[in-house]
């Protein structure tokens, strides 16, 4: 969303907070030097603007979804690709996350190279990399754009 405020902290009058939204989830290892492609959660399945483009050619992940969340179906697709991808490169990590409902794993769900680990409740801003400046600094660059 845009901001409601200006560099004064006052409000904004007269317009109206749009309602259009996206999701975008950031992976990186704790020092930021190595970044995975993001996922990026859309409202419609073939938005105009990617007209006659191949998704799979995008830059990020994309799914869709008519309220633009995280679903525990996408969660779980995006495990098991990040899995595999570890697998490939044999490496094993440790993948903090936050203790939100669509975190949820499947029963059929077998990880190899991952190992999950929720951080405690109220606790996400404070310990995730990615809540330490990361996302806003991401929200900010979009706005400009």
């Amino acid at each position: 969303m845009k901001p409601n405020h200006t560099i004064s902290n006052g409000p904004v009058f007269g317009t109206k907070q749009s309602k259009d939204r996206v999701t975008v989830l950031f992976t990186c290892n704790a020092t930021g030097s190595e970044k995975m492609c993001s996922l990026f959660i859309h409202k419609y399945e073939n938005p105009r603007v990617l007209r006659g483009i191949n998704k799979n050619t995008l830059p990020v992940n994309y799914y869709w979804n008519s309220k633009s969340w995280m679903q525990v179906s996408i969660w779980n697709e995006y495990l098991k690709n990040l899995d595999a991808r570890m697998r490939i490169l044999g490496r094993n990590i440790l993948l903090l996350i936050d203790n939100a409902p669509t975190h949820a794993l499947y029963e059929n769900t077998h990880l190899t190279n991952i190992t999950l680990k929720h951080l405690p409740p109220n606790t996400t801003s404070h310990l995730q990399p990615c809540d330490q400046g990361i996302i806003k600094s991401f929200k900010v660059f979009l706005f400009i754009l």
